[in-house]
């Protein structure tokens, strides 16, 4: 027996679901998306490094935004933005997760990497995950700039980070894929940055910092 086709029945299925995630991008507020540019980039003007760190899908979006960091925005002379995934290492994670706790799996790697000056980005769509609330208390007792995307009403980290960047909505779905939109427009905007930057390569090299004033 031959099935019915669904086609038109997921046609205006999809069609609502593509509004409300227009919706939801909207909602995004532009000026906090320009701030998060702004810092950022002060970072990489600084020679720091920016980490970024998320659980689950948000896991995942930190990765793509620090490769993007990295791969993207780079300078005429090659330089790029130098910029490490917390959630990529499945070695340390799990290493510090058995030794100590999962709430310490992202703070324990940045109270050994980050020194003032770098840039910190969480992403969560809660806002209040253990594990994020513990890197932030690192990242501000260690003077790291830090951004947040987040969700819903932004949660606990709302309140610790420097400059919070909130999708208020409660559908997961739709919070993470702006958190998707939203590190392209920072990868873009630090890519516009880098090439008209004045400053020299040489200060961005690895293993380098720019000197202290």
């Amino acid at each position: 027996m031959q099935s019915m086709t669904q086609v038109p029945r997921f046609e205006k299925i999809t069609a609502r679901w593509l509004d409300a995630a227009a919706g939801v991008f909207r909602a995004v507020d532009p000026a906090a998306v320009a701030q998060a540019a702004d810092a950022l980039c002060q970072v990489r003007v600084r020679g720091g490094v920016i980490y970024t760190a998320g659980n689950g899908g948000s896991a995942g979006t930190a990765s793509h935004l620090a490769l993007d960091l990295q791969k993207a925005a780079r300078s005429p002379g090659g330089a790029g933005t130098r910029a490490v995934c917390l959630s990529d290492s499945v070695g340390l994670i799990t290493a510090w997760g058995n030794d100590t706790a999962f709430d310490r799996v992202f703070a324990e790697q940045l109270d050994v990497l980050g020194q003032p000056g770098d840039g910190l980005v969480v992403v969560s769509v809660s806002g209040s995950s253990p594990n994020l609330i513990a890197l932030l208390e690192v990242a501000r007792a260690r003077e790291i700039v830090s951004v947040g995307l987040l969700g819903r009403d932004g949660g606990r980290a709302r309140a610790m980070v420097d400059v919070p960047v909130v999708v208020p909505s409660d559908d997961y779905g739709w919070v993470e894929s702006a958190h998707v939109v939203v590190h392209h427009v920072l990868t873009y905007a630090l890519r516009d940055f880098a090439e008209q930057e004045p400053i020299s390569d040489a200060v961005l090299t690895f293993g380098l910092r720019a000197p202290s004033a």
